[in-house]
């Protein structure tokens, strides 16, 4: 079984209603996942910043969550700043990740759009930025939870790593080419959603190895 080296970092205090929900979610849902590090750090951006490049950087963890510290505040003042904190240590963006969180959480509530949490890369670790409170943390992390086995696999440079294009593979059936030239030999039609039963197989297979480990 692959262990998914994990931590959690609260800002500005640690939200211990919070790590527990998060942590069982990540027990349930990403097999392999152990919680080595949970801590916080103040409304200081250089303490987090610090903390982001050391978790990734020297204890090598492979997930990182950032917990409270992503909501709108005044552009001087020093308070929710765990957005461009993350930005200053990130190497690459996983823009699709906060994109879908605010929109799983919009369907409860709009505020979910006020929401400024990134999530990218560093080196061979994903960091991923999360709202404070138990609901919000938990509720934006179900969104995306399924998806970073994934990430992590493409991170390990894992040959088995599901591809997009593999998943979205172009199967035209309709009896027209792409271009619209009914004479030209029948082609295929793209398909339109995620193929869902191989990601399921994908999660299937690691869930095999927890189980044989």
């Amino acid at each position: 079984m692959t262990r998914i080296r994990t931590g959690i970092l609260h800002i500005p205090g640690l939200d211990m209603a919070a790590g527990a929900a998060l942590r069982h979610l990540l027990r349930e849902a990403l097999p392999g996942a152990v919680v080595l590090h949970e801590s916080y750090a103040a409304d200081q951006r250089h303490w987090i910043e610090e903390t982001l490049r050391r978790w990734c950087d020297e204890e090598e963890l492979d997930l990182v969550l950032t917990v409270g510290g992503t909501l709108p505040a005044p552009g001087p003042s020093g308070r929710e700043i765990v957005p461009e904190a993350t930005a200053a240590v990130l190497e690459r963006l996983l823009p699709g990740l906060p994109e879908a969180m605010r929109a799983y959480a919009q369907e409860e509530t709009p505020l979910a759009l006020i929401d400024r949490g990134m999530a990218g890369i560093r080196g061979r670790s994903a960091i991923l930025n999360l709202p404070g409170g138990q609901g919000a943390a938990l509720r934006f992390l179900e969104a995306v939870v399924e998806a970073l086995p994934a990430i992590l696999a493409h991170l390990r440079d894992d040959p088995a790593a599901p591809r997009l294009a593999d998943a979205l593979a172009d199967t035209w059936d309709d009896g027209e080419d792409p271009a619209g030239d009914s004479s030209a030999a029948p082609a295929q039609k793209a398909a339109r959603g995620l193929d869902a039963n191989e990601f399921a197989a994908f999660l299937q297979r690691r869930r095999g190895e927890r189980t044989d480990g």
